[in-house]
């Protein structure tokens, strides 16, 4: 599979609603579900909801924090009815699936995406947006825009499928884990030799905004009390435009070059 697609809702808190949402990705050819801080997915209305896709529900894993849940992604897009200040670049639904499609036939193909779904009343937090490399949203009618995240999760896995060919159209289903174009024959998609010229993972993220954070604190170009809005704009601004491994690896060494500076002869 040329990008593989993760699920994680956050805070979900009517168990049928994961049930729904199970339903809406196996219909659509995914079955990667993520769960942070959510209600019972293993419950009679969950299981009843899922019409049939248990395994997706018996396989999702759960975590403490959408940090440790999107730790191996390398790009990750939160659901969002509306833009926020400062956030990184809000695409709609299709606009992600266009983008996702390209990288699929690309050189970046490889990369794992995860799709994050908030609470069903107030969404994703600021900080929960805060780990995101873009935001998505579904255009509806202004006057009422009420989707519920079963409805969410099959429009936007819909839109996925199309553009990356997950489910065939008038064709049979395939194998689980088999996408066109990703088999063994000469439609193949080569996967990227090289891994450091994908995107960073959302760990390895984490570690540089840690060491970005310390060197700012040390050299005194920030207050840590009285941050105002440094880091989510330093934040924001590396997640719009997320580095490479080796990039990364190249900001690292000028941070630890600051803590450590060396004398030249």
């Amino acid at each position: 599979m040329s990008v593989e697609i993760v699920f994680v809702m956050v805070g979900t808190t009517h168990t049928g609603n994961l049930g729904a949402a199970a339903r809406a990705m196996k219909t659509m050819g995914f079955t990667k579900m993520r769960l942070v801080d959510a209600c019972s997915h293993l419950s009679a209305e969950a299981l009843a909801r899922s019409s049939g896709a248990n395994d997706v529900l018996k396989d999702a894993q759960t975590f403490d924090s959408l940090q440790a849940a999107i730790a191996d992604c390398r790009v990750v897009i939160g659901t969002s009815a509306r833009a926020r200040q400062l956030a990184v670049p809000l695409l709609s639904c299709r606009e992600i699936a266009t983008e996702l499609g390209e990288a699929a036939h690309s050189s970046l193909s490889g990369q794992k995406v995860a799709m994050v779904f908030g609470q069903e009343r107030s969404g994703l937090s600021n900080e929960s947006l805060d780990l995101c490399t873009r935001l998505l949203r579904i255009p509806c009618n202004p006057d009422f825009s009420s989707l519920n995240l079963g409805s969410a999760v099959q429009v936007v896995s819909y839109e996925l499928s199309q553009a990356l060919v997950s489910v065939p159209q008038g064709a049979p289903s395939p194998q689980p884990g088999k996408w066109k174009g990703t088999d063994d024959g000469e439609n193949a998609i080569p996967a990227p030799t090289d891994p450091d010229e994908l995107p960073a993972t959302s760990d390895n993220m984490e570690h540089f905004f840690e060491h970005l954070d310390r060197v700012m604190v040390t050299t005194g170009f920030l207050d840590p009390d009285n941050p105002r809005l440094l880091r989510r704009r330093v934040r924001r601004y590396f997640e719009s435009n997320r580095p490479t491994g080796s990039e990364l690896a190249i900001f690292r060494g000028i941070l630890s070059a600051v803590e450590n500076p060396r004398k030249r002869k």
